[in-house]
């Protein structure tokens, strides 16, 4: 008999689980015969194997009369288990397939709008070259998306708070920085601001709010909080404007850094107060569940996440 050790350091029997296939094969099947045919085994060989297994367990599990087979008490809460083992060993020879086979068919995203515009685009186009034989859909929207309701397969969300929905599966990305941009025309006129109560001398921008409360939330390394609170001279629903508005030198903007790292980079935009820090957003990367994703939705998933976690700061290691 097979001896297999297990947490403690004793020694267990271990089935054989072809065992336990074709005793579950022949309760479904009703018959050796037909369980036999099935395997592609002879019905005498069958029913060996089952009588072996009963012997080695010390029960019965069948009953077996010339027109069909019956379950025992013990058999048929037997048969619930090697069901069960039967079920995972198919998940496992499916996953394996899946991972080795080609990427194909479609994928359906969401993500917010200006992520669509900002990222997401060159992103979409750099994966369907690498895989060919996959199709995209893309919808673009700031709400929330149900993905199982609206037949999404994958999500791309910032979120101030965790993901609280535990049907879903959230892949943390990383961190994105909210910083205090301004552009050097403007700095050069009415000055830059040294501390968060310099702020209110100078003109803001914002995005627009239902409630018409505008504040920034400032933060230092040892603690200390600042609210500054502030009437937008140009509010707007759209991230693009406002970042040209600030180009432009109208006003100061809080703008999460993804967004403004080139005008940053190129001097078109300033970032203000680099010791004190607004409120951080998480960049996560939304599915419904790790088993049974096609291999498109799982390249896709790992593409974009690779991609994606480049613009976060305090991006995780790799799960």
């Amino acid at each position: 008999m097979k001896k297999a050790t297990i947490i403690g350091g004793l020694d267990a029997p271990m089935e054989d689980l072809n065992d336990l296939y074709l005793f579950a094969l022949a309760v479904n099947e009703g018959s050796f015969t037909a369980a036999g045919r099935a395997a592609n085994l002879t019905t005498s060989r069958v029913s060996r194997r089952i009588a072996d297994l009963e012997e080695r367990l010390g029960v019965r599990l069948l009953h077996r009369t010339t027109r069909k087979l019956t379950l025992t008490p013990v058999g048929r809460v037997y048969l619930q288990h090697c069901q069960a083992i039967v079920s995972e060993a198919q998940a496992a020879a499916e996953a394996v397939a899946q991972i080795q086979a080609a990427p194909r068919g479609r994928v359906r995203v969401t993500c917010p709008a200006l992520t669509a515009q900002s990222v997401l685009g060159t992103l979409i186009t750099e994966f369907m070259q690498t895989y060919p034989e996959v199709r995209i859909s893309l919808t673009a929207t700031d709400r929330i998306v149900d993905l199982i309701d609206e037949g999404m397969d994958v999500a791309i969300r910032f979120r101030a708070a965790p993901m609280e929905d535990s049907s879903l599966i959230a892949r943390p990305l990383g961190e994105n920085h909210t910083y205090l941009v301004a552009s050097p025309s403007l700095l050069a006129r009415l000055g830059r601001p040294a501390a968060p109560e310099d702020l209110a001398a100078l003109p803001s921008l914002g995005q627009s709010r239902r409630d018409g409360n505008h504040a920034w939330h400032l933060t230092n390394q040892g603690g200390k909080t600042h609210v500054i609170p502030f009437q937008p001279m140009f509010e707007a629903t759209d991230w693009i404007a406002l970042k040209q508005a600030a180009v432009a030198g109208l006003g100061v903007l809080a703008m999460p850094h993804d967004l403004c790292r080139d005008e940053l980079a190129a001097g078109d935009l300033e970032r203000l107060l680099p010791d004190w820090g607004l409120p951080r957003a998480s960049l996560y990367i939304v599915y419904t569940s790790r088993r049974g994703l096609i291999p498109a939705v799982r390249a896709f998933i790992d593409f974009a996440a690779e991609r994606l976690s480049v613009l976060c700061i305090d991006s995780p290691p790799e799960p």
